[in-house]
């Protein structure tokens, strides 16, 4: 498998992500997209409460059944902290501490020790870890990649994906075949926590991670469509967003195929601003 330097680029401290909302919500946002901008007290506490819920938004925020929420993340990857009993205690902290959310790095060459063979047991426990996050009350945005940068080896890919035929990060058929693989095992647990269904508080989902390869080549848009696609195909249904490394304006919507969902995808961005800046450019990006 082919990887390049963007590969193993990493980008060194700590990242602000943030979203830039383009001006309309899609089917779950239609129902009050056109009233007035809502205002009120944000959701409660998330919880697996087996109700169904709507996740939308528009040009200020996510919407959560209607009502406005902002999310406050914190990072916890579960690879870094290979103790299960010590989770919660760290999720109960960040919700003592004022955070809403999570924000969870699953990285496959944790979960995948060969081709084919994937554990998600004892300290590798995925299904544990975002139970555990629903009853601590935090909603879950999970970053599967299949790259994950995360200034981890190989940007989470598994070692023996080096050793395989194929050129990573692409639309290449052979490289696809292995992450519609992984994909398939991971969205398998994720479909079982979407807030959504009130299953779980899984509440975005991110593709990829820092992509600046091949943005206005088929090989970048035909490969960010097809985990588009497949990720869907495997009934996540939250919206779905990508983190550019910058205020780039890559992978904004409308930049590849979504097979007609016009408005399911978030364009996201890292950014470091610091104490008493306003980022210069929040706002909309992308078509429209």
């Amino acid at each position: 498998m082919e990887l390049s330097r963007r590969t193993f680029s990493a980008l060194a401290g700590t990242t602000a992500l943030g979203f830039a909302l383009s001006g309309s919500g899609g089917e779950t946002t239609r129902a009050y997209a056109s009233h007035s901008v809502p205002t009120g007290p944000a959701p409660g506490a998330p919880a697996a409460d087996r109700a169904r819920h709507k996740v939308g938004y528009d040009k200020y925020s996510l919407l959560v059944d209607g009502r406005r929420l902002v999310l406050w993340s914190g990072e916890m990857h579960p690879f870094r902290l290979p103790s299960p009993s010590l989770w919660r205690d760290i999720l109960q902290k960040m919700r003592a501490h004022g955070f809403n959310a999570v924000s969870v790095y699953v990285a496959w060459n944790y979960h995948s020790p060969g081709p084919g063979r994937y554990d998600f047991t004892g300290v590798r426990d995925l299904d544990l870890f975002l139970r555990t996050a629903a009853e601590t009350g935090l909603y879950v945005i999970l970053r599967p990649g299949p790259y994950i940068n995360a200034e981890v080896d190989g940007g989470g890919f598994p070692g023996w994906l080096t050793a395989t035929a194929g050129r990573a990060r692409t639309s290449d058929p052979t490289y696809l075949s292995y992450v519609d693989e992984w994909l398939t095992e991971v969205n398998a647990i994720a479909a079982r926590h979407l807030f959504t269904k009130g299953r779980g508080t899984v509440l975005l989902y991110q593709i990829e991670n820092e992509y600046d390869a091949f943005v206005d080549d088929p090989l970048g848009r035909d490969y960010m469509s097809h985990l588009y696609k497949k990720v869907r195909a495997d009934g996540i249904d939250v919206p779905l967003f990508h983190n550019d490394k910058g205020r780039n304006g890559h992978w904004t919507p409308g930049s590849f195929n979504t097979a007609g969902e016009e408005r399911g995808w978030l364009y996201g961005f890292d950014g470091y601003p610091l104490p008493g800046e306003v980022p210069p450019d929040w706002g909309d990006f992308g078509e429209g």
